[in-house]
């Protein structure tokens, strides 16, 4: 009967209704410190916004970049930063996971009925990262989006998203096993926002290659803007999909044999 009652509480439906009970109490928190609140979204919009200018700039001096122009640039950056915005708004927490490892801290993620992982990830929300997602629609304003382009960039900013939490963690993982584990995720993360915001005609076959596995920068970005957007195709659409479960599962994977060498710090924390 106990097990029964903890795969009840750890199934789908009541693991994503955690994950938005979670959000929600963030965002109470964050809310008592309303000028802070805006003022975080406001700032990553406007610093957002210097990109629009920096590109409008380099397409005045030339016409494209690998077959892409301003328009389809711009859409680029809208899919990579709503993206990034829902990572960092819904699981927030998923980059505190190193430090909550090396100071020994999961103990009371642990004793929880609900999953771990998720638990961890959803300890936080990044309230800029708030201001990323409002940047992705503004650019569909501003570059003139089609109606349901609107709708369409919601599944994407949620796919995009969970494939790019979901590789950080698996490289986070590596906390469990050495010290500074945590700069290989870093790495990687970065290089993935990096590859994933000019026009991929850029790179040779090795870098696409890598972009496609190890790093799943054009998941990311390139496969949603060219295949949800530009020129829909099906097969692409289900295929990002796929590689979305794929990641998901290596990053519980990976933290889950990653927690047979986590050393106890025996902290009495509590977390409401």
């Amino acid at each position: 009967m106990v097990d029964k009652n903890i795969k009840r509480k750890n199934g789908f439906w009541s693991n994503f209704r955690f994950i938005f009970s979670c959000f929600a109490l963030n965002i109470k928190k964050e809310w008592q410190y309303k000028s802070s609140f805006f003022m975080q979204i406001i700032m990553m919009i406007l610093n957002d916004l210097f990109f629009i200018i920096q590109w409008y700039i380099i397409f005045n001096i030339v016409d494209n970049i690998g077959g892409y122009g301003f328009y389809e640039t711009m859409l680029l950056w809208a899919v990579s930063a709503g993206g990034f915005g829902f990572s960092y708004t819904l699981f927030g927490g998923a980059w505190n996971l190193k430090d909550i490892v090396y100071e020994g801290k999961l103990d009371v993620y642990l004793t929880q009925p609900k999953n771990a992982l998720i638990n961890v990830c959803c300890s936080s929300t990044n309230i800029s990262a708030i201001g990323d997602i409002i940047y992705a629609f503004v650019v569909l304003i501003i570059i003139g989006a089609p109606w349901w382009w609107y709708f369409v960039m919601i599944p994407v900013m949620i796919i995009s998203g969970i494939i790019y939490v979901s590789v950080y963690i698996t490289f986070c993982s590596l906390c469990f096993y050495i010290k500074r584990g945590d700069s290989v995720a870093y790495t990687i993360e970065s290089q993935m926002l990096k590859f994933a915001t000019y026009p991929p005609a850029i790179y040779n076959f090795t870098v696409k290659v890598i972009l496609f596995t190890i790093i799943p920068a054009f998941f990311f970005t390139f496969i949603p803007t060219q295949y949800f957007f530009l020129t829909f195709n099906i097969w692409w659409v289900l295929g990002t999909i796929g590689v979305m479960i794929f990641w998901v599962m290596l990053a519980f994977v990976s933290f889950h044999f990653g927690l047979r060498r986590y050393n106890s710090g025996n902290l009495m924390n509590g977390r409401l």
